[in-house]
């Protein structure tokens, strides 16, 4: 047992020898002083994750920061006292076989403000012997092994930033052609390796099998029950140089000269071979691109808007789309990097000849969330025909909002949907039309754009236009970090820490809420989207003071889909009028969450009051956690009853 042991020493020197001389080294002995008054003690039991039965031996390192405050400690038939901690901080405790009878597995912690002689009670310390888990990662183009790759795992409990000190890391075998992991083989864990070699944000390789693919990374899930996997894999395509030699012409045939090609905003070099009267466009292809022709005058004549779409196919040819051009056609023809075509834009008759849709965006801007229409003239637009909406979301407005709403005091209307301001620009000669929020979209939902009208520049004629709307989902962020510390409980009791959260109605009336027993649930933020997996395992209750040993299992993210409702939060008093006309959510108005858009919300099946300085109320869990970057996490939390 090697640790604290100059602390030990020096304190019983202090302690049994008054006539110790401690002038020269007084700062030294009040510092190792204050340490014994200020250190704590935990104690727990290493365990076999096939059983849970204890661990014959083994060995403990405890680090605080970089720091080894104790060093191999001896473990003997699983039980463990641990004493001269710091109090109140993160602490690695690192867990080694001395015969290499399981893998080294790092917990991490936290120690509380406890005194000296009191010693909290950690729970089990899971540890597994090890499996080597081997991957074959062929390419099937050339049939043979893809060497990039590096897998990576995690098989520590709890959250701390140096988790990646202990990951798993593979190793690949250049004759067999094979990548070689070392797992724990009775505890859940999961392998990636990330696809993007050169690191431009997306991925080089993709998995035959789509399972095998998750964001960015080759993922296999349970990696430690898969002894032998073989997974086949193809090259994503790079862009490509293509050239397009284009004939542009009237309806009788003959070319029209002058035309200036776009890529979204910006001009398409091209020049223009006049022996075989075309025009010659060299780009740039990965899967699709799209080049529009505004409208545009020539020998006064005018012209519609045109666009042609170049896409990839799967068994290697190129489809060309037409629009807005006679004679919209859609064909395939095979690969090639030079391609011939003819486009034949729509003389536009003012009087006769109707406003369309060229083209439209079938996605957003992955950026801005911004959403683009190619118009087939010129067009003006004014912003309050143009809306943004989210049909899932909701508006709040209270009685004491305006004297002008018809809402009266004490009364607080929710209706359904919400909208969001808007900015647009006018490019392509007014004939491209791009809608940007004012803010980001940070609430993952379903929005909807709608283009309610436009006018047509020439003719001054105001129409809704067939096809200028675009319903779009903002998906949930998978990098944000997740913490079990984000997990609250609520009673929703109109009260928290035994206080009213709202004191007074919009009618200015005081509210009468008190801290009673109500219905308790789960609350998880947005950042819950980041996991792959989440299971929580009730181990006890606090009621009112009153510890209780209650059981229960609740599968919060299963394959990365969460199993908890989507709710919205109003912070609203007890005694307001609640008119709500919202059905597409539902809204809580007495919890003592943040007001918000979205949060998810479940049953935690029990009945408790707020937990107070004076009652204490409160669910203990047992939770394992995969991130979709394949970290994995075990613990206990105690969550008190807000």
């Amino acid at each position: 047992m090697k640790y604290l042991k100059l602390a030990s020493s020096l304190l019983v020197v202090v302690l049994l020898n008054g006539c110790l001389e401690v002038e020269d080294n007084s700062s030294e002995v009040k510092a190792l002083l204050e340490q014994a008054e200020n250190s704590v003690s935990i104690k727990g039991v290493v365990v076999d994750a096939l059983d849970f039965k204890p661990i014959g031996n083994a060995l403990i390192t405890v680090k605080v920061g970089s720091t080894d405050i104790i060093s191999n400690f001896e473990v003997t038939n699983g039980d463990f006292e641990l004493t001269g901690l710091p109090h109140s901080s993160d602490i690695d405790i690192i867990i080694s076989s001395p015969d290499n009878k399981f893998l080294s597995r790092a917990f991490f912690k936290q120690t509380y403000n406890g005194s000296k002689n009191s010693i909290d009670d950690v729970g089990n310390f899971a540890v597994s012997e090890s499996v080597d888990v081997e991957i074959s990662v062929i390419d099937n183009e050339t049939g043979s092994a893809l060497s990039t790759l590096e897998f990576i795992a995690y098989s520590h409990s709890g959250t701390n930033s140096s988790a990646y000190k202990y990951q798993h890391v593979s190793s690949f075998n250049v004759e067999t052609g094979i990548y070689t992991i070392t797992l724990p083989k009775f505890i859940n864990t999961s392998i990636s390796a990330n696809l993007d070699f050169d690191k431009d944000g997306e991925v080089d390789y993709v998995p035959e099998l789509t399972n095998f693919l998750r964001g960015r990374n080759l993922y296999i899930g349970s990696a430690n029950t898969k002894e032998f996997s073989t997974i086949h894999m193809n090259e994503v395509l790079m862009a490509s140089e293509l050239e397009i030699r284009l004939s542009l012409v009237d309806e009788t045939a003959e070319p029209l000269l002058g035309a200036t090609f776009y890529l979204e905003d910006s001009v398409v070099d091209s020049t223009y071979d006049e022996s075989t009267s075309q025009y010659v466009i060299t780009t740039q292809i990965k899967d699709t691109v799209s080049l529009q022709l505004p409208a545009f005058t020539s020998n006064e004549v005018k012209y519609q808007s045109s666009s042609f779409t170049v896409t990839k196919l799967a068994d290697g040819n190129l489809s060309i789309l037409k629009n807005g051009s006679s004679n919209n056609c859609c064909f395939v023809i095979p690969s090639a990097t030079v391609i011939d075509l003819a486009l034949a834009p729509q003389v536009i008759l003012e009087s006769e000849t109707p406003l369309e849709v060229v083209l439209a965006a079938t996605e957003v801007n992955s950026v801005d969330s911004s959403f683009s229409v190619f118009y087939s003239q010129a067009i003006t637009v004014e912003l309050e025909n143009i809306s943004l909406t989210n049909d899932q979301g909701f508006t709040v407005l209270m009685g004491n909002a305006d004297a002008d709403d018809q809402v009266s005091a004490g009364t607080t209307l929710i209706t359904g949907g919400l909208s969001f301001p808007v900015t647009y620009a006018l490019s392509l000669n007014d004939t491209r039309l791009t809608v940007t929020p004012v803010s980001p979209l940070t609430t993952p939902d379903l929005y909807r754009y709608d283009i309610q009208s436009v006018t047509n520049k020439a003719t001054l004629e105001r129409a809704d236009i067939y096809n200028d709307q675009l319903t779009f989902e903002i998906s949930p962020n998978t990098d944000e970090v997740f913490s079990t510390a984000d997990i609250k409980l609520d009673n929703g009791n109109y009260t928290t820490n035994g206080s009213v959260i709202t004191s007074r109605n919009s009618a200015g009336d005081s509210s009468s809420s008190y801290n009673w027993n109500d219905s308790v649930y789960l609350y998880f933020p947005l950042n819950i989207n980041a996991l792959q997996k989440l299971t929580l395992r009730k181990t006890s209750v606090i009621n009112d003071g009153i510890s209780s040993v209650s059981s229960n299992d609740y599968n919060v993210v299963t394959n990365g889909s969460i199993n908890a409702t989507a709710v919205g939060i109003v912070n609203l008093a007890a005694n307001e009028s609640v008119n709500n006309q919202v059905y597409r959510r539902s809204i809580i108005v007495s919890s003592a969450q943040p007001e918000t858009q979205k949060v998810y919300r479940l049953y935690a099946g029990e009945y408790l009051s707020d937990n107070t300085g004076a009652e204490s109320n409160s669910i203990s869990f047992e939770y394992s956690l995969e991130t979709k970057a394949g970290e994995v996490a075990t613990g206990n939390i105690t969550i008190p009853v807000q």
